[in-house]
């Protein structure tokens, strides 16, 4: 939680809470088609993560770390390469590759969050260049004040 910028000085509740808006706002994990699970140590305080209508399924670890759990639950699913496991641990990450799941850092995963907004930004920008506003011009009229250079400082050959 603490690489997701707008989550980084959150206390724990509110930077899980903040967590598990992000991936159902931003959909880093692609389709909602994809489930996903996020795996937290310890159990659920008051107020709950709660909606099982979505597809954000979130798990609890009391008694045992979140890491030990997604090593567990990789070891015995049916198809672990249809696993992303999110994490910059490197055993954890060493465990889950070893098992055949795939592994996303946390920069990665949040950069696909933000990937979109990057995407409209720039489209954004492609559209003001488009309007003229002084930043970028045609190749047309770069093309024409060239050659008013051209015929201003160039002396030609007699």
């Amino acid at each position: 939680m603490k690489k997701i910028p707008d989550l980084s000085r959150r206390c724990l509740e509110d930077g899980r809470t903040g967590l598990i808006r992000f991936i159902r706002e931003r959909r880093p994990h692609g389709s909602e088609r994809n489930p996903i699970t996020v795996v937290f140590d310890g159990q659920e305080h008051v107020g709950g993560f709660g909606d099982p209508a979505t597809d954000v399924k979130v798990v609890f670890t009391p008694g045992t770390s979140a890491d030990d759990h997604i090593r567990e639950y990789v070891e015995h699913a049916q198809d672990p390469q249809q696993i992303i496991c999110v994490t910059d641990d490197r055993e954890l990450a060493l465990a889950c590759r070893h098992r055949g799941a795939r592994i996303w850092s946390v920069e990665e995963f949040v950069a696909k969050g933000y990937k979109e907004e990057t995407a409209a930004a720039r489209r954004s920008e492609d559209s003001r260049r488009r309007e003229g506003d002084g930043k970028v011009i045609s190749q047309t009229a770069a093309r024409r004040i060239d050659q008013e250079l051209s015929d201003l400082w160039v002396r030609k050959k007699p």
